[in-house]
């Protein structure tokens, strides 16, 4: 499957991505990090070795059986112009559906939303939030998701950017829940329902 946009296509994922993105989730040489994860989640670890390759040979088996679920959980972002591998988007759950078959109460599925655009170049030219309106187009035409949540924090200051672009509402904030180089932010919390993307 390709979606395609103007500066950004998005695709499942192939042999070539992942050589790619192997690069940009494997441990620098000589230590340290990758400059993207200095803002996309540095509160969490990052990949050791052994543990991007577990991932990547998961990614591989997919590619490999073109199993790919639909509504698709994730995809590569190519440059439009290039075809080249620069990043991913993905959704994932936050919480599962459950019901109480005695109460009859529901609890509804969460789902998230994740982007990452791994290559400097890319940045700040208007490709995350194009993958972005792309991949909110495809969730909600091929899911019965009443609701995207993005979750970012406040030193994000591009991606906290973008989900008002799109039109996401902040629907939280949690002051001073994380913190990053000795310094606290706030952990932000956006959502939007399908009638405010299609109206």
């Amino acid at each position: 499957m390709q979606i395609a946009g103007s500066r950004v296509h998005l695709r499942d994922w192939t042999e070539e991505d992942l050589a790619a993105y192997e690069t940009w989730i494997m441990p620098p040489e000589g230590g340290g990090e990758h400059e993207w994860q200095r803002t996309d989640g540095p509160f969490y670890p990052n990949f050791t070795a052994e543990g991007a390759q577990r991932w990547l040979t998961t990614l591989r088996a997919h590619v490999t059986a073109q199993d790919w679920p639909d509504p698709r959980e994730t995809m590569v972002i190519a440059d439009a112009a290039t075809g080249r591998f620069i990043g991913q988007v993905s959704w994932y759950w936050s919480e599962k559906p459950t019901e109480d078959p005695g109460t009859g109460t529901h609890l509804l599925p969460l789902r998230s939303l994740g982007i990452t655009v791994y290559s400097p170049q890319h940045w700040s030219g208007g490709y995350g939030t194009e993958a972005m309106r792309l991949w909110i187009d495809h969730l909600f035409a091929r899911s019965d998701s009443h609701r995207l949540d993005l979750e970012t924090w406040s030193g994000n200051v591009g991606m906290c950017r973008v989900a008002v672009k799109l039109g996401f509402t902040e629907e939280a904030r949690l002051r001073r829940a994380r913190r990053v180089g000795g310094e606290y932010y706030d952990r932000m919390i956006y959502g939007l329902l399908r009638e405010e993307w299609q109206g």
